[in-house]
């Protein structure tokens, strides 16, 4: 596995990877997949992935040093990807603050367990590459919204995660009754800095987030949360500058540099 990893060196330019990469080597890729052929629907959102990548997108680096990276897993009930909303266009804007970007396309619909084994295999991906694509192997974090926030705290969870930060964007099914979280997103001991936000409207979800940032909080861990009024689900960083909600972003960006991923 490891030769498999590093072979995907040669694809990779100065400061570039080409194009997206197949994150399992033929005949390797534990569970099963879809059987139906891939589609790319309204506003980029794919479906039946059954052939798992990773996009990495490079921030400039003219220098080529090691620049922190976030893994993004974009949203879509496990059913769809919102490859642009959620995935590209989060990755271009870490890009224009000088932060790696690689964009997960994990397999749906349905099966989170296989969705949870290629996003562990995308973070061994950054990993065995770390020197050639210029990452920082000790600044390494993950992003996720929706059923991709979910995903993202699943790999939390796992005590071998290895992640420097984790930020959950109005997360989905973290918990079912609004106190207790699902026993697969409990994170892993100790846990990282950790970033939550979501808006009071988003009815279906945000009890999610108020029991995830309540379990850190009653073990004295590092969460910062940021609950909005109004918003509702899905709007990605396409808010009107305007909107209450849109501090999300500028609270993001200054809890990225609180914790190191941004210079300051």
């Amino acid at each position: 596995m490891r030769a498999f990893l590093l072979s995907l060196v040669s694809a990779v330019a100065t400061f570039a990877v080409a194009e997206p990469i197949s994150l399992w080597e033929p005949g390797k890729m534990p569970g099963k997949a879809t059987a139906e052929a891939e589609r790319v629907l309204a506003d980029s959102h794919i479906s039946n992935v059954s052939v798992p990548t990773l996009e990495f997108l490079p921030a400039p680096n003219p220098q080529g040093r090691p620049l922190p990276t976030m893994l993004v897993a974009p949203g879509g009930g496990y059913t769809v990807l919102s490859y642009a909303k959620e995935g590209v266009e989060p990755a271009r804007w870490l890009n224009q603050r000088g932060v790696n970007a690689a964009v997960l396309k994990y397999r749906v619909p349905g099966d989170r367990a296989a969705a949870l084994a290629d996003a562990r295999q995308a973070l061994a991906l950054l990993r065995a590459n770390a020197e050639a694509w210029h990452i920082d192997p000790a600044r390494i974090g993950m992003m996720g919204f929706s059923a991709g926030a979910h995903l993202t705290a699943s790999v939390a969870a796992q005590p071998d995660h290895g992640l420097a930060c984790v930020a959950l964007v109005y997360p989905a099914y973290l918990s079912d009754d609004g106190v207790a979280l699902k026993p697969e997103v409990v994170p892993a001991t100790p846990t990282v800095p950790t970033f939550v936000t979501q808006c009071v409207d988003d009815r279906s979800y945000v009890l999610s987030s108020l029991a995830y940032a309540g379990h850190l909080l009653k073990a004295n861990r590092p969460v910062d949360y940021h609950l909005y009024a109004s918003g509702g689900h899905g709007f990605g960083f396409r808010f009107r500058p305007t909107h209450p909600a849109a501090q999300w972003m500028t609270q993001f960006e200054s809890w990225l540099r609180a914790v190191k991923v941004i210079a300051p």
